[in-house]
C-alpha cells in the first residue's frame, strides 16, 4: 500500500496531475506496487528512485486501512511521534515542544506548497487529500521554513476531467455524524472545478463519562468548505486555485484526563497563586480507577472563526525544457479554546478563618483562555528544467513568509462572580518589589490569577538551489544550499494575581483587616503581585517588546547508485536550520534562543528484492545543535513559584534504524510492516535544573536524558485480503500498532512518563461491482486498550505532591461508513 512503498493504490488514484476521473479510487485495490508518486524533490518521481526516506499515505489506502488522523499516521511512519497535549510533531527527535508563541515548529507542514504551522491540514479526510507525503529528517534545502526536524506535503485532490461527484455519510457508537459531499468536472475545455464540503463533528470527546455536573458530550459543530479552479492550456500554462474555509464550535473534555487523587489536605499549598480547588473536597477521582470516567463542572469550549485560506499554484514552460513555477496563498484563523484547570466539580464554598474573620466564600472553578489569532501569507518562484531523461536536474528558488500572531493567555475564576474571591480578583491592589501596598491597580474584569499576552510578527526571506548530476547511468550527485533570514519583532504584557485569604502578609494590620488593602477572609485583598515577582520597578501588570533576526544557512550533499532498475543505495549529510524566536507571554528572564541546527548523516537502500515486494532501509545518525527546548525554572523561591523559560540544549546525538516493507502475496493478500527504533539522548546541557515536582529542593543534570516524545521502539504490521465476488469485492484489513515508552518532558520526569501501549484494528470494506458504492465496517482499538499519546503534571491539585495527566488514545470505537460516486 501507499503508506509502506507497498500495496499499491490505483494507479489513477494515486495521479497528483488533477487529471483523474470523478470515480478514482473504485477500483479493484490489488495492483503491483510499482509506480508511487512523489514530490520530495519538487518533481515527481517514483518513491523507489528518490533518495530521501518518506512514508505515502494515498487516499485509498487511508480509507482501506482507516488512516484518518494525524496519530494514526504517527502509529505508522517510523521515527514520528505526536504530542496530543501540544498538537506538535516530532520526527526522529527534533520539533517542537510548546504552542506558546515566539517559537516554531521543526516539522514543516506544506498545504499545495504553502507553508503552515498546523497539522490539521494532514488530518483531512480522503474526500479532500489525494495525499500525505512525510519526509524523514532535515529537508531545509528545498522545504526551508522550519523543516529541521522534517516535512509534510499535503496533496489536494484537484479538479476531474468528467462532470462527477461523491457523497459519504459517517458514524460511530459514540453519536458521531459526519457528512462529505463533492462535485467536480469540466466548465470548459480548459476550465475545470471541484466543491467540497464536510459537516459534523469528528467524535473522539463523547468516549468520556462525566458524573459531575457537567455533560457527558456538548454541542458540537464543524463544517469545512473547500472550492478549486484549474485553468490547464497543456504543457506550456496550468494555473490551479483554491480557497478553503472551515469553522467549528465545540463543546468537549478532549482527550486529557487527571489520574491521581485530589490533594485535599492543604488550602494554599507552595506556588499557588488562588486557593487549592481539592481543599476539603469530599468526592474521588474517577480518573484513578478509569482513565475515560471524569468528574467536572466545566465543559471545555473549542471555537474556530474567521478563517479563510487561499492557495495558488501557476506553472508556465519558459521553453521545452524550462519551467517557472509560482507558489503563493494566504491563511487566517481566530482560534479560542476554554479548559477546565481544576479537573473537578468543586464549586462554591465557605470557610472559616478564625475567631475575629468569621467566613469568607470562594468558587474554586478555575478556567483557562487560550487564543490563537493569526494570519500568514507567503510567495515563492521556482525555475527548473524538466528532468525527463537529463544527466542534469536543477532547481533554483526565492522564497517570501510574512505572519502575524496575537496569544492572549488568562488562567481566570469562573462561576456566578458573587464570592468573596470574585469580588477581589477583579479589584486588585498592587504590590510592588519591596511588597508595600500601592492604592491603585489596574481592574481585572475576568477575574484572572495569571494573564499573558504575546504578540508576533515575523518575515523570512530565502534563497535556495539544488542540482543532481549522474556521474554515470547509475551514480548520482546531489548538491543543494539555502539561505534563509527571519526577522521576529515581538511584544509582551504579564500579570500575576494573588489571592490568599489565610496567609496574607496584611493579616496582621487589624482584627478586621483594612478593606481595599488586605485582611483575612472576606476582607482578603487580591494582590497584583507582578512587580514583586519580577524584581522589577513600579507596580502592575508589566510590558515590554523584544526583536531579533535569525539568518544561516542549510544544504545538502548526497550520493546514490542503482545496482539495479530494483535496487539503490543512498547516502547523504544534511544540515538543518530552525530560526531562533521568543518566549513571549511568561516574561521569562531568558526569553530568547538562537538557532537551532542539526547535521544529519543517513545512508538507506530502496529494494524490490523481488516481484511485488518492496524492502527500505534507512540509517542515520544526528549531531542535535542548541535544540530549543521549554523548562520550568523557579520563579519566586518566597512563593513557591515557578515560570517557563526557554534553553538552547548544547548537544543531543540521535542514532536510529528504519524498516518499511510491503509485499503483495497473491492478487488477494497484501502485508505491510514499518519498524523504527531510536536512540536520542541530551549529551550536553548549559546547567542544572530544578526538578519541576521539587523546585528549590532537587537540581537535575539533563546529560543522558532522552529526548521528549520520543520511543525506542515502533512497530506496525498490516494485512488486507480482497475476496472477489463476481465484479464486486469484499476485503478484510487489520492492523497492529505498538510503541514502547515515551517521555514527554526533558526531565525524564515520572509525570512526564507515558507507558508503553499497543492497539489493535480491524476493518471491511465492500465496492458494488459498478465501483460507485463502498460500505466499510470498523472496529478501531478491537482490545480497548489504553494508549498513551501525551502525559504531564499538573503540580498542586493530586495526593502524591503532583498531579499526573495523561493524553489517551480513543476507547473501543464502532462505526460505519457508506460512499456513493456518480
Amino acid at each position: 500500500m501507499a503508506v509502506t512503498a507497498g500495496m499499491a493504490a490505483p494507479a489513477a488514484a494515486q495521479d497528483t496531475s488533477g487529471t483523474a476521473t470523478a470515480n478514482a479510487g473504485a477500483v479493484a485495490p490489488s495492483q503491483d506496487p510499482n509506480v508511487i508518486i512523489v514530490t520530495a524533490q519538487r518533481r515527481e518521481e517514483d518513491l523507489q528512485d528518490v533518495p530521501v526516506a518518506v512514508t505515502v499515505f494515498g487516499d485509498v489506502d487511508r480509507d482501506r486501512l482507516g488512516i484518518d488522523t494525524i496519530q494514526d499516521m504517527t502509529n505508522v511512519t517510523p521515527g514520528l511521534s505526536f504530542n496530543a497535549q501540544l498538537d506538535r510533531l516530532s520526527v526522529r527527535g527534533v520539533g517542537r515542544l510548546t504552542n506558546i508563541i515566539g517559537s516554531d515548529p521543526g516539522v514543516a507542514v506544506y498545504n499545495d506548497g504553502l507553508y503552515t504551522s498546523s497539522n490539521a491540514e494532514a488530518s483531512k479526510s480522503s474526500m479532500f487529500v489525494q495525499s500525505v507525503q512525510i519526509l524523514r529528517g532535515p529537508q531545509g534545502t528545498l522545504f526551508g521554513r522550519n523543516s529541521v526536524g522534517g516535512a509534510i506535503n499535503v496533496i489536494s485532490k484537484r479538479p476531474a476531467d468528467i462532470l462527477g461527484g461523491e457523497w459519504r455519510l459517517s458514524g460511530d457508537r459514540y453519536g458521531g455524524l459526519v457528512a462529505e459531499g463533492v462535485l467536480t468536472g469540466p466548465i470548459s475545455d480548459a476550465l475545470k472545478f471541484r466543491a467540497s464540503v464536510q459537516m459534523g463533528p469528528r467524535p473522539i470527546d463523547e468516549a468520556f463519562k462525566n458524573i459531575g455536573p457537567g455533560d457527558d458530550q456538548g454541542s458540537l459543530k464543524r463544517m469545512l468548505f473547500e472550492g478549486q479552479l484549474e485553468y490547464d492550456a497543456g504543457d506550456a500554462f496550468n494555473l490551479w486555485l483554491k480557497y478553503s474555509h472551515a469553522e467549528w464550535d465545540h463543546e468537549l473534555y478532549g482527550q486529557t484526563n487527571l489520574v491521581t487523587p485530589y490533594s485535599t489536605a492543604e488550602i494554599f499549598p507552595s506556588g499557588a497563586l488562588v486557593p487549592n480547588p481539592g481543599y476539603g473536597y469530599t468526592e474521588t477521582n474517577p480518573g484513578v480507577d478509569d482513565p475515560w470516567t471524569i468528574n467536572r463542572n466545566t465543559t471545555n469550549e473549542d471555537t474556530l472563526s474567521r478563517n479563510h485560506n487561499f492557495v495558488a499554484n501557476m506553472q508556465i514552460a519558459l521553453t521545452d525544457d524550462v519551467q517557472l513555477k509560482y507558489v503563493g496563498g494566504y491563511s487566517q484563523y481566530l482560534y479560542t479554546l476554554y479548559t477546565d484547570l481544576d479537573y473537578s466539580s468543586a464549586t462554591l464554598r465557605d470557610e472559616a478563618v478564625g475567631s475575629f474573620y468569621g467566613s469568607y466564600s470562594y468558587d474554586p472553578t478555575y478556567i483557562q483562555r487560550y487564543v490563537e489569532d493569526k494570519s500568514y501569507y507567503s510567495n515563492e518562484l521556482t525555475l527548473s528544467n524538466s528532468g525527463a531523461g537529463a544527466p542534469f536536474n536543477w532547481v533554483l528558488g526565492l522564497y517570501q513568509y510574512h505572519e502575524r500572531f496575537k496569544q492572549p493567555i488568562d488562567w481566570f475564576q469562573g462561576g456566578a462572580g458573587t464570592d468573596d474571591m470574585a469580588l477581589a480578583l477583579a479589584n486588585p491592589v498592587c504590590v510592588d518589589a519591596a511588597f508595600g501596598i500601592q492604592a491603585s491597580c489596574a481592574e481585572n474584569p475576568l477575574r484572572s490569577f495569571y494573564s499573558g499576552t504575546g504578540d508576533l510578527e515575523i518575515d523570512s526571506y530565502a534563497a535556495f538551489g539544488q542540482a543532481d548530476f549522474m556521474v554515470t547511468d547509475a551514480l548520482k550527485i546531489t548538491a543543494g544550499l539555502r539561505y534563509s533570514s527571519d526577522k521576529k519583532k515581538g511584544s509582551e504584557t504579564y500579570r500575576l494575581v494573588n489571592y490568599n485569604p489565610v496567609g496574607s502578609a496584611y493579616c496582621v494590620l487589624e482584627p478586621y483587616g483594612v478593606i481595599g488593602f488586605g485582611g483575612c477572609g472576606p476582607f482578603t485583598a487580591a494582590q497584583d503581585i507582578t512587580t514583586y515577582v519580577l524584581q522589577v520597578p513600579g507596580s502592575g501588570p508589566q510590558a515590554r517588546e523584544l526583536s531579533g533576526t535569525y539568518d544561516g544557512w542549510s544544504w545538502r550533499l548526497g550520493l546514490d547508485y542503482e545496482f539495479s532498475p530494483d535496487a539503490m543505495i543512498y547516502a547523504s549529510y544534511n544540515r538543518g536550520l530552525k530560526a531562533g524566536g521568543f518566549n513571549l507571554g511568561n516574561f521569562a528572564a531568558q526569553p530568547e534562543v538562537k538557532n537551532e541546527k542539526v547535521d544529519a548523516f543517513e545512508v538507506g537502500i530502496k529494494t524490490r528484492p523481488m516481484p511485488r515486494t518492496t524492502l527500505n532501509v534507512t540509517g542515520f545518525y544526528y549531531d542535535y545543535r542548541d535544540a530549543q527546548i521549554p523548562i520550568s525554572v523557579p520563579l519566586s523561591a518566597a512563593l513557591g513559584l515557578n515560570t517557563t523559560n526557554f534553553f538552547n540544549i548544547d548537544k543531543t546525538r540521535s542514532l536510529g534504524l528504519e524498516v518499511e516493507t510491503s509485499w503483495n502475496v497473491t492478487d488477494q493478500l497484501e502485508l505491510t510492516g514499518t519498524y523504527s527504533y531510536l536512540d536520542s539522548t541530551i549529551q550536553k546541557a548549559p546547567r542544572l535544573f530544578d526538578d519541576p515536582n521539587q523546585p528549590g529542593t532537587v537540581l537535575v543534570d539533563l546529560e543522558g536524558k532522552r529526548s521528549p516524545t520520543t520511543s525506542k521502539h515502533k512497530l506496525y504490521l498490516a494485512g488486507l485480503y480482497d475476496v472477489p465476488i463476481g465484479d464486486a469485492h469484499l476485503m478484510f484489513a487489520a492492523s497492529y500498532a505498538y510503541r514502547s515508552k515515551a517521555y514527554y518532558d526533558v526531565f525524564n520526569s515520572v509525570t512526564g512518563k507515558a507507558p508503553g501501549w499497543d492497539q489493535v484494528d480491524a476493518r471491511v470494506t465492500y465496492i458494488d461491482p459498478t465501483g460507485k458504492l463502498t460500505l466499510i465496517g470498523y472496529v478501531r482499538n478491537v482490545f480497548d486498550t489504553v494508549g498513551y499519546i501525551g502525559a504531564a503534571g499538573n503540580g498542586g491539585t493530586s495526593a502524591p505532591g503532583y498531579g499526573q495527566l495523561y493524553s489517551y488514545n480513543p476507547p473501543r470505537q464502532i462505526g460505519a461508513e457508506l460512499q456513493v460516486r456518480f
